[in-house]
């Protein structure tokens, strides 16, 4: 018989390509979320609930019994209490806790960070931060030494397909349109997993004996720096990028008011992870399917006009003409 999965979330980037990978691996797929956005799946169960609101969440969840569960949604200890009082736990084996290297005291710490080094709110990530930890501990503390294994995944920065957010498209968008890229370090590293890879992981620690608690960090081996970063998106466009490195700090500006990524090496140690699953997507490779989606999709993908309006005003500070 099929294993029975629920996934929160699963209409977007992350959760989309997750409730992808069940398919193809046979599971029974159920996704939860509010409905806004069309399902592209004919054998995949959608059930329409808003996960903040708790009675409408135990109304729909009473009536279905998961082997396993995957968060992908949860931003806070709030969401995390309504699931997991809302869930028939009879049958719940294994419950998966998207989390995100957010939760590291990164502040107070040298990288790559650990799954056992401090977590503590910091001055990138702040309030976002803090509340996955919040999450992470509710989910821990009331899973433990029960029948139900609870993993917890910490990755860094999500590539891939069906990715909304002003990353690798902001990169892509500005070298497509022959646009400068405004950077603060170019030896600050990023590190990053692609969705399917992030995907994969999952299904294989489901069928890996685990403890009742298991904690891992998830992302590519190999960190790279922002100025690398560009440059491998530039190779995937074809085209050359215009990088400008700026000292926003001197400006009285925040990296985030010109650049997609905090100005701090965001690189998790990975060698746990690694013992069990080493398997990674090509950086190339995976920046390709990027770019190609973002080809088909950049008439959709809604740009802050906040940044294109402080990149103006930063050329023009810099005396830059001819932007497009």
């Amino acid at each position: 018989m099929k294993k029975k999965v629920l996934i929160m979330g699963g209409s977007y980037f992350i959760g989309k390509k997750i409730v992808d990978v069940f398919c193809e691996n046979k599971y029974n797929v159920f996704t939860l979320n509010r409905g806004t956005k069309k399902q592209d799946y004919e054998n995949v169960y959608n059930l329409i609930c808003d996960r903040n609101d708790s009675e409408q969440m135990e109304k729909v969840l009473s009536k279905y019994k998961f082997n396993i569960v995957v968060d992908v949604s949860a931003l806070n200890k709030a969401q995390a209490e309504i699931l997991f009082k809302s869930l028939n736990k009879q049958e719940l084996e294994s419950f998966v806790f998207i989390s995100s290297s957010a939760v590291y005291d990164v502040d107070n710490l040298v990288f790559p960070f650990k799954e056992n080094d401090s977590l503590k709110e910091n001055a990138y990530w702040t309030s976002y931060g803090q509340h996955k930890i919040e999450a992470e501990n509710y989910y821990t503390n009331n899973f433990k030494n029960s029948f139900t294994d609870i993993i917890i995944l910490r990755p860094p920065y999500v590539y891939g397909e069906n990715n909304y957010a002003q990353r690798e498209s902001f990169i892509f968008d500005h070298i497509c349109k022959d646009r400068p890229i405004i950077i603060s370090s170019p030896k600050t590293y990023l590190q990053f997993i692609y969705t399917t890879d992030l995907a994969n992981i999952i299904i294989e620690l489901l069928k890996t004996k685990k403890q009742n608690i298991s904690i891992f960090n998830v992302g590519n081996k190999k960190p790279v720096t922002i100025k690398e970063w560009i440059e491998y998106c530039a190779e995937v466009v074809g085209k050359e990028a215009k990088i400008i490195e700026y000292d926003y700090k001197t400006k009285g500006r925040k990296e985030r008011d010109f650049f997609p990524f905090f100005d701090y090496s965001n690189v998790l140690d990975t060698s746990k992870i690694n013992c069990i699953y080493s398997e990674e997507t090509d950086f190339m490779i995976g920046l390709k399917n990027s770019y190609d989606w973002y080809l088909e999709n950049r008439d959709s993908i809604p740009f802050k006009e906040n940044i294109i309006h402080n990149e103006d005003e930063i050329f023009r500070e810099l005396e830059i003409n001819g932007i497009k």
